[in-house]
């Protein structure tokens, strides 16, 4: 076989969601790359299908900015957008398997904790991360309750937390009692670390729906 790379060098979220694709190629015998933005490679830490780089065949599935567009006007859903490409239309493409995550708990964490994610690049329809913070902690209790927070933000008289990689990130989501998240990585990583536990999404909505995750076993819709 050959060796194939999956361009999709921005957004780590959908860096996530592509990977059932890489996993396709790499079942059927080729060497899988993937060219995406350096920040995103600690991704490939987590994974034994995919790594790094660019070489061989190129398999452009990047969305913006020269197919947004015509993945708008679809009206589909991003994941069918994505996986109509030919060689990767029969992937698993709601199955993200990370077969390099250790079983260890998140670093930083208390062992009986819940979280929220309310925090995300590229909303169309704004979701006021201080309002999904205090239904949260109504709904999950002050006790053990952290917020999941971008580097650069701090919220007074909460506990937050920061992941320092993908790998903890993923960790913390897995660990969690109740999560909830609204429509960016942190619902992505859940998908593949919580299919036997509870999680709460808050969806995208109108004409930005087709940006939402594919529903999975335990994703509850929050609206």
């Amino acid at each position: 076989m050959s060796v194939k790379t999956i361009k999709y060098s921005q957004r780590l979220g959908d860096v996530l969601r592509c990977l059932p694709a890489a996993k396709h190629l790499a079942d059927q015998g080729h060497e899988v790359f993937f060219d995406c933005l350096p920040q995103y490679h600690s991704v490939f830490d987590l994974v034994s299908y995919v790594k790094a780089g660019s070489k061989g065949d190129i398999i452009d599935l990047e969305v913006w900015p020269n197919k947004y567009e015509v993945y708008r006007k679809s009206k589909r859903s991003w994941t069918d957008f994505v996986y109509s490409h030919p060689e990767i239309k029969d992937a698993d493409k709601t199955n993200i398997i990370l077969d390099k995550l250790d079983d260890k708990s998140a670093e930083g964490l208390p062992e009986t904790y819940n979280l929220v994610a309310p925090f995300g690049l590229s909303q169309g329809h704004y979701r006021n991360p201080l309002e999904l913070i205090v239904r949260a902690r109504q709904t999950m209790g002050k006790d053990n309750f952290f917020v999941l927070c971008p580097a650069d933000i701090k919220i007074q008289g909460l506990n937050t937390y920061t992941a320092p990689s993908v790998e903890q990130m993923a960790k913390a989501i897995r660990g969690a009692t109740d999560f909830w998240a609204i429509n960016s990585t942190p619902i992505i990583l859940a998908s593949a670390t919580r299919r036997d536990k509870q999680t709460g999404f808050f969806p995208q909505k109108n004409e930005w729906e087709t940006d939402n995750i594919f529903s999975f076993e335990g994703m509850t819709n929050m609206d």
